[in-house]
Formats: structure tokens, C-alpha cells, sequence
């Protein structure tokens, strides 16, 4: 990809970190959200998570140091940062919620992060089409920067919402409910 090839000269180690760990939590992806894996091999979704989290830790950190130093637009590079900030928080306080044992909560936020995760799968599904009606990397940026994860983000709120949205237990109302804490029903 020509558009990231000097971060090969500028950042090598950031530009690695984030061509490793990203794909890593794509993968490790599926065996997170698979009702039946969890279910049936509850150690290995909790190794299989803990190596999610290092990689969306070191993708999420070297893209949030790439992303200033992208040349594309600063309203690009600004999605770019917001979507680092946020695949790193979510991840985050998903792993703290699974630590503390309110797996409601974990479950929740980890629902986020992969959403997140996906934005790069969305980004380049969103990319074909515009550079194929002649859009430029650096405007297709400026839409997929944000795009990506927000409209992931929208998509998963709406299933969230949305009753008897079922696909392997994964989107089973029951699954994507907020939160809540043991003997507060109104806590969201």
C-alpha cells in the first residue's frame, strides 16, 4: 500500500505492530463472540481473549502514534486517532469488567471493541466502491476514517435494539442487553 509506505522509513516498529496486531484480533475475533465456544471451552475463550487484548493493545498503540504522522487529511488522521483511542478503551474496560467477574458488563463492552476491530474490514469494503468511481486514497479517507467504525458502532447499537436478531446466539437480544449490576434494575 503506497500511501503507508513511508512509515516503513519513519516508524517501522509502530507501522509492524500495527500490520501484526490488527490482523491477529481479526482472527482471534469469531472465537470471541461464539456462543457455543465459550460455552464448551471456557479456558481457551479466556486465553484466546487475553491474546485479543495484547494484540488490540499493540495495534491500538502504534496506530495511535502512526496516525499523526499519516499524510493524509487531518480530519482522516483525526478518525484514525478517535478510532485508536476508542478500540483501546473499550478493550479495556471490557478485560477490567471480565477481571472484576460482572461478565454482563464485559460482555458489552467487548461487543464494542470488536465492532472496532471490524472497522478495518468496513474501511476497505467502503474503499472498493469509492475508488472505483475515482475517489482518491486521500478522499476515501476522509469518509472511511470515520465511516468505518461509526457506522459498525450504529449497526451495532441498532441489532442491540432491534428484537429476535439471532445469527448463532451472537446477536440474541439476551447478548447485546446493557449491562446491569446484580439487584439494580435500572442501572445501565
Amino acid at each position: 500500500m503506497q500511501h503507508m509506505a513511508h512509515f516503513a522509513v519513519q516508524a517501522p516498529w509502530r507501522l509492524w505492530g500495527h500490520i501484526l496486531g490488527g490482523p491477529l484480533a481479526l482472527a482471534l475475533a469469531p472465537l470471541q463472540i461464539w456462543t457455543g465456544f465459550r460455552a464448551r471451552w471456557p479456558a481457551l475463550h479466556r486465553w484466546s481473549g487475553r491474546v485479543y487484548g495484547l494484540a488490540v493493545l499493540v495495534a491500538g498503540l502504534a496506530a495511535l502514534s502512526l496516525a499523526p504522522i499519516s499524510d493524509a487529511s487531518l480530519f482522516a488522521r483525526l478518525g484514525f486517532f478517535v478510532l485508536a483511542l476508542l478500540w483501546l478503551g473499550t478493550t479495556g474496560i471490557g478485560i477490567w469488567a471480565a477481571l472484576q467477574g460482572h461478565h454482563a458488563r464485559h460482555r458489552w463492552w467487548m461487543q464494542r471493541s470488536l465492532a472496532l476491530t471490524f472497522a478495518a474490514v468496513t474501511l476497505r469494503v467502503m474503499m472498493a466502491p469509492l475508488m472505483a468511481a475515482g475517489w482518491t486514497v486521500a478522499h476515501t479517507y476522509d469518509v472511511t476514517a470515520w465511516g468505518s467504525w461509526v457506522l459498525n458502532l450504529v449497526v451495532l447499537e441498532w441489532a442491540a435494539r432491534t428484537p429476535k436478531t439471532a445469527v448463532g446466539g451472537v446477536l440474541s437480544r439476551s447478548n447485546w442487553d446493557a449491562p446491569r449490576e446484580p439487584g439494580n434494575q435500572n442501572n445501565s
